[in-house]
């Protein structure tokens, strides 16, 4: 016990003057708010949320599929990596390319080959062509 008190300390002897380092250059330079994280929100419309879906079986199933495998990155925020995916993305690059990129992924996104069965993946796309897709530009700045 008396070792790892040890060796935290020693590590914030050892960094301490690298931390205050940072800070006086931020409070020099006028960075100071850029050290805080910020907190995005967005306005969430509940009312198209909770609205009834007019979804077949196969494409609720793609949905459920999505929501858990996709949204993560492709959820139409600037704070997901993924592009936003929906009906313009399917007609744009094509059920084949969907259905390719979702199988063997990229070097950003991985691939569901062995995760997903085939009849799962047609039934993401079935769903993604019912979906709008989010434009990215809508998201408020955060406050200042």
């Amino acid at each position: 016990m008396n070792r790892v008190i040890l060796r935290c300390v020693a590590v914030l002897v050892t960094l301490s003057p690298f931390i205050v380092a940072s800070w006086v250059h931020a409070q020099q330079n006028g960075e100071a708010r850029a050290t805080v994280p910020t907190v995005m929100r967005t306005d969430y419309d509940m009312r198209a949320f909770i609205a009834p879906l007019s979804l077949n079986e196969t494409e609720l199933k793609g949905r459920k599929l999505f929501a858990q495998r996709c949204a993560n990155c492709h959820g139409g925020t600037t704070q997901r990596p993924g592009p936003p995916l929906g009906q313009q993305t399917v007609e744009r690059r094509g059920e084949s390319f969907i259905r390719e990129k979702a199988r063997k992924g990229s070097m950003t996104m991985p691939g569901f080959e062995y995760s997903l069965e085939p009849v799962q993946i047609d039934q993401i796309i079935a769903f993604l062509k019912t979906a709008p897709v989010r434009d990215q530009t809508t998201v408020p700045p955060a406050p200042e």
